[in-house]
């Protein structure tokens, strides 16, 4: 079932946007984006969406014009929410989409945003599904949250951008190809949940960074492994960023692959 999305107006509708993040992160009311603000971005050029079953907020995606050092202009995505129990419906990816459209019509060419890299279903989304690409990896971007899914670990985050104005490519073919065949190394494993094999050398075009299929289950059992999955990825993920490697594809039972860019 494909849910209706429209921009949100309404107090009620940003009313119900408040109780939806709270919901679905878990935050205390300080770390919620206010209606107040909320209706302000609708006014200065901001994208405040919203998915709906019926006359029912199920999902929201919510962002505002970013400028970068560059001095370019683009869409930063700030938070994308749904409901648990519409999850694995395509909401997420029917409210990026329709933000990016929005962010189209704005003039903008690129959607930026952030994920905790340790999330494989956003890693799927974000970087298969939607064909963002990243190379920044942002340590502690921040310092504390009163949501329970950062709780005792280091609030990390890949920064990815989505190209707009490109034609969509199907990469997972010759990658698949490239793990099958050993041309692309795994450098950061994926053992019965637990991190191993970490490798940090800059001799392979692909490298693989392997993370759990579930990183709540991992919380639930450890959270001393969550804290070593954290540890872990980030050496990776900054060791091969700072060598030149780009976030390409996140693939089900592989990881992500990272290509060297050559200059």
């Amino acid at each position: 079932m494909e849910y209706p999305i429209r921009p949100l107006s309404s107090y009620d509708d940003f009313k119900a946007c408040e109780q939806l993040q709270s919901e679905v992160f878990g935050y205390q009311d300080i770390e919620i984006i206010p209606y107040q603000l909320l209706q302000s971005f609708t006014h200065a050029g901001g994208i405040v969406l919203g998915a709906f079953d019926h006359d029912s907020l199920i999902g929201t995606a919510i962002g505002y014009t970013g400028l970068s050092e560059d001095g370019n202009a683009y869409h930063r995505s700030q938070r994308l929410a749904v409901l648990s129990r519409y999850r694995g419906q395509g909401v997420g990816e029917n409210l990026k989409r329709a933000q990016a459209k929005v962010a189209q019509q704005h003039g903008l060419k690129v959607m930026c945003w952030t994920y905790d890299p340790l999330r494989s279903v956003n890693a799927y989304l974000n970087i298969h599904k939607l064909g963002a690409l990243s190379n920044r990896y942002i340590e502690q971007m921040y310092t504390v949250s009163s949501s329970p899914f950062d709780a005792g670990v280091s609030i990390d985050r890949l920064w990815v951008e989505w190209r707009l104005d490109g034609p969509v490519v199907n990469r997972s073919l010759n990658l698949e190809q490239a793990i099958s065949t050993g041309k692309a190394k795994t450098v950061l494993s994926n053992q019965e949940d637990r991190p191993s094999q970490l490798i940090l050398e800059d001799n392979r075009p692909i490298v693989v960074i392997q993370i759990p299929a579930n990183i709540e289950t991992v919380r639930e059992n450890s959270l001393d492994r969550l804290i070593a999955w954290r540890s872990a990825t980030r050496q990776a993920f900054t060791y091969y960023f700072a060598h030149k490697y780009q976030v390409h594809d996140y693939l089900i039972g592989a990881g992500y692959v990272l290509i060297r860019m050559d200059d």
